[in-house]
């Protein structure tokens, strides 16, 4: 993926950081705007689920996984999903003929439980039980993992979605993504609710 510094090309008269920041805080919600538009021409009203698959695909094009993250170019992002059926229909019908930087996505179902392999995504529905924590600090190496619980962050999780108002929003930990050896776009900080657990 693209890694130049939003700083890299200077024009003549640079515009500030956080002008950049907000334009690309407004692409990236046009995206979820459009993605929402598209299902409700489809259903009646957009499906939380369909909300969250969307942001989710969007995420991925916002972190800097390490080359050992992938063993060859154009190999298959591949997106593990656990306890939400629901969410998996939603994002298998989403990825449908879509790439990520240049790299086909793959939709797997993950078993309840199960320490997931070969998986550069992770999705945890909204489960409840007392074992979270232990399943993410259980998995290594280079993982997206995505939660949608209250207290997800806490859990271990990069991502977690919440609901607000009947929006869809949601927090990020840089810590955890360094224990999982991701870099977050600060493209993808800038329209985050929380980062690391404090508010914006």
């Amino acid at each position: 993926m693209n890694t130049t510094p939003l700083t890299a090309a200077r024009p003549a008269h640079p515009w500030p950081a956080a002008a950049l920041l907000r334009m690309a805080a407004i692409v990236l919600l046009a995206f979820v705007v459009a993605a929402q538009e598209s299902w409700s021409q489809a259903t009646a009203s957009p499906r939380e689920s369909s909300i969250k698959a969307a942001f989710l695909v969007k995420f991925a094009s916002f972190v800097e996984w390490p080359a050992s993250a992938f063993a060859r170019p154009g190999q298959p992002l591949v997106i593990g999903v656990s306890d939400d059926d629901e969410f998996q229909a939603d994002l298998e019908q989403l990825v449908t003929g879509r790439t990520v930087d240049e790299r086909p996505v793959v939709v797997r179902k993950i078993a309840e439980g199960a320490v997931p392999a070969g998986v550069h995504v992770l999705y945890l529905g909204p489960r409840r039980d007392s074992r979270l924590r232990e399943l993410i600090q259980s998995i290594r190496g280079p993982v997206l993992i995505v939660t949608s619980q209250a207290q997800g962050l806490q859990a271990g999780s990069v991502i977690n979605f919440s609901s607000e108002g009947g929006r869809v929003r949601f927090s990020a930990s840089l810590a955890a993504a360094e224990r999982h050896q991701l870099r977050l776009s600060a493209r993808l900080l800038a329209v985050a609710q929380f980062i690391d657990g404090g508010l914006r």
